[in-house]
Parts: structure tokens; sequence; C-alpha cells
């Protein structure tokens, strides 16, 4: 089983974890900032701003499909449109690089990028361990970003409504209750719609997570 550490060390974990090098956590905008909220050092720092700043790289392509971006080795990668990081990349060493999008339901949160020195760092199973990673990346990921945008008032549904609504996304997604509560409040962050709102639509089942 997975653990679920800190939005702190959320980049350290995929490096211990996996045989890479670098990682490197960005939000990609709507209804998030463009940004790279983690990084595990200035390597990391360095392709995921190039990513950003040119718009171009694995991190958007995974983005836009919805899925793992995987570059076994990025010196077969010449067809691909991304000159500059390929570039950076090699300049520092950089052999294959995966981006595994995160999202918390239906809402696209960003980007886990991850770097290794050497080619076809990741086996099939451990692919399947960072997608899986990346899932429990984006629930701190959206906590830490919320955490600095909400006022403490904006949670003001009636306890026991906001209870029942917790345990049926958590009945819906499978997950425990302080990841439902992320869940609620990432909904109403992403469609402007108050906490209250979100949760007498769970109730009434006009929202249902795991449809």
């Amino acid at each position: 089983m997975l653990e679920f550490p800190a939005f702190s060390s959320l980049c350290d974990w995929f490096v211990s974890t996996l045989p890479i090098r670098h990682a490197a956590i960005s939000t990609l905008g709507d209804p998030f900032a463009l940004v790279a909220v983690s990084v595990s050092d200035a390597v990391a720092a360095e392709l995921e701003q190039t990513q950003l700043d040119l718009g171009v790289g694995p991190c958007w392509e995974a983005k836009a499909a919805g899925t793992p971006v995987l570059v076994h080795d990025l010196q077969q990668a010449s067809t691909l449109s991304w000159p500059a990081l390929l570039t950076a990349a090699e300049s520092r060493g950089v052999r294959s690089t995966y981006a595994f999008p995160m999202a918390v339901g239906a809402i696209d949160v960003g980007v886990v990028d991850l770097y290794a020195t050497t080619t076809h760092a990741l086996s099939p199973h451990e692919v399947q361990d960072a997608w899986a990673m990346a899932d429990v990346a984006a629930v701190r990921v959206v906590d830490h970003v919320l955490s600095e945008v909400e006022s403490p008032a904006s949670m003001g549904s009636p306890k026991r409504f906001l209870h029942q609504a917790t345990g049926m996304v958590m009945a819906q997604l499978g997950v425990p209750s302080d990841d439902a509560m992320v869940v609620i409040r990432a909904h109403a962050f992403a469609t402007g719609t108050s906490i209250p709102d979100v949760v007498q639509a769970i109730i009434r089942r006009d929202i249902d997570f795991s449809a």
C-alpha cells in the first residue's frame, strides 16, 4: 500500500521510491496557477521551468492526453518538438523523462514530471506505481493550494450535511475522509461554487464523483 506523504515531501517521495534522480510537480493553469509547486532540486527546477516557459514538453502532452507520457530515451527522441528541453536535459545528464497527469475527480490539477539519468529507468510495473503515486500527489497539491486561498469561513456548511456529503464522496471514490473533503473543496474552487452549495448537490446526487 502506498504511503500518504505530506506536501512538503512529495518530490523526495518520488525520488526515494522510484529509480529516478529528479522530480517536479506543477499546476498548469485553469483553475490553478501556472507554476511549479514543488521540485526536488535545481536540475528539476530548471527543466520544469523550461517546459512552463515554452508551453511544450511532456508535461503539456500528459495534461492534454490525460495519460502518462513516457520518453524512455531522450537521445532517440529527436522527432519530438521540444528542442530546448532536450538540450537542457542532455546538458544535465538526464536520459529519460516521465510525465504523469494529476486529477482530483474530474478536475485537472497538473502533472508530476520525473527525470532519470539512465534510459528505460521505469519498468511497466514502476510506471503503474508512479501513476498511483501521482493520484496521491494530486490530493496533497490541491489541499496545499486551497489552504492558501480559502478563508476560515469558507467551509460554512452545517456539520451534519458536510459529514453526510463527505461520507458519500468517500464511498464514491474509495478515499479516506480527509481526501474526500479535499475533493469537495476542489470542486467548489474549480466551479466557483460555495462549499455549502456543493455539499447540497452531492447529497441530492446532482454531483457524483464516481460517474
